[in-house]
């Protein structure tokens, strides 16, 4: 059996496993218990001072004896504590879900934001395990992840900031590792809230770009106070349909991983008529490792769920290309992403 690397602890897979007995990590209990009180906001509640369950389960418009029974619970697995007089507090593990640390992201742990909500899917792994075509989000909700996300605007604003915090580690990396001044023009495909393209507008002044995602506004936004209006632009409009002709480079980034095969083709496909023969398609994101080994399980296990896509290696990616008639011109490291230049084949 193949030994991978976890990126998030440096441990191998096995190494994680290890230690841990059945019953913990099969169990639902806990983690839904942490869920419930990081929704609830009960770690921002008792980071200052304990306070009693009666107390929470005020503060919390909660059911007080249920509300207890979860508190106890999280007191024996080492969340919480709970003094002599029925005060919760934080241990250095409850302490974690205050603020993204780089290890817990609380945001995934809240049931009523999006990437919360899309946790839930996971009670349909069943269904998809013995179907292989289901995908869970929508079997869960009666709607896409992508259409769901679009009927609520906070959400989908979380959403985008969340994949924006992510990226912004990135940017400076990537706009450094790839001649991007050279392309004249670029559109940012599902560029999100315009993070990627600012950072590339900043660091190459020559360079001009659109964004292309479902929603304007929030690009337009970060344009403006960027000061890069009279540079940059924001499209409303889908990746699965044709879009804008004529820039130098169509840039897709984190994508490839959210959707199926034949999505993946589509996008891929529009990009490559957009670019034409002079232009380029260039796939900027962190590629699964060989085939046969894993690195990132989870990850991998999530874009199955939310979205039927998948992490892919770096071959798979090019395979994909190929079918729509991208060939792979070059490849850059920007620290832990890859930077893959694609043009048409047809063109040479």
């Amino acid at each position: 059996m193949a030994i991978s690397e976890t990126p998030a602890t440096g441990q191998s897979t096995s190494e994680r496993g290890s230690g841990r007995t059945l019953r913990e990590l099969s169990d639902l209990i806990t983690p839904m218990t942490i869920r419930v009180a990081v929704t609830l906001r009960i770690p921002q509640k008792i980071s200052g001072g304990g306070q009693t369950a009666e107390a929470l389960a005020a503060a919390t418009n909660s059911d007080p004896d249920v509300l207890e029974r979860i508190l106890f619970h999280l007191v024996g697995v080492g969340v919480l504590t709970r003094d002599d007089d029925g005060r919760f507090g934080l241990t250095h593990v409850g302490a974690q879900l205050l603020e993204d640390d780089g290890a817990v992201n609380p945001d995934f742990l809240d049931l009523d934001t999006v990437a919360g909500r899309a946790e839930l899917s996971f009670i349909r792994l069943p269904d998809v395990a013995r179907s292989g075509d289901i995908v869970a989000y929508s079997a869960q909700y009666g709607t896409g992840f992508w259409d769901d996300l679009g009927k609520e605007p906070s959400s989908a604003a979380h959403f985008d900031q969340v994949m924006a915090d992510g990226m912004q580690k990135r940017v400076q990396e990537i706009a450094e590792s790839y001649d991007w001044g050279a392309l004249g023009s670029v559109v940012d495909v599902g560029g999100g809230n315009g993070t990627l393209l600012a950072g590339l507008l900043r660091a190459h002044p020559g360079l001009r770009g659109t964004v292309v995602d479902r929603d304007a506004g929030p690009a337009t936004r970060t344009f403006r106070e960027a000061g890069l209006t009279g540079r940059a632009e924001a499209l409303s409009g889908s990746f699965l349909e044709p879009l804008p002709p004529g820039a130098g480079g169509y840039v897709v980034s984190r994508i490839q991983s959210d959707w199926n095969d034949a999505d993946v083709r589509t996008i891929l496909g529009h990009c490559a008529d957009a670019a034409g023969a002079a232009g380029k398609v260039i796939v900027v994101d962190e590629f699964a490792a060989e085939e046969g080994v894993r690195t990132d399980s989870e990850t991998d296990l999530r874009m199955l769920m939310y979205y039927g896509g998948k992490e892919r290696t770096m071959e798979q990616v090019r395979a994909l290309a190929a079918d729509v008639g991208l060939s792979v011109r070059s490849l850059r490291r920007a620290a832990d992403w890859t930077i893959m230049e694609l043009s048409s084949a047809r063109g040479g």
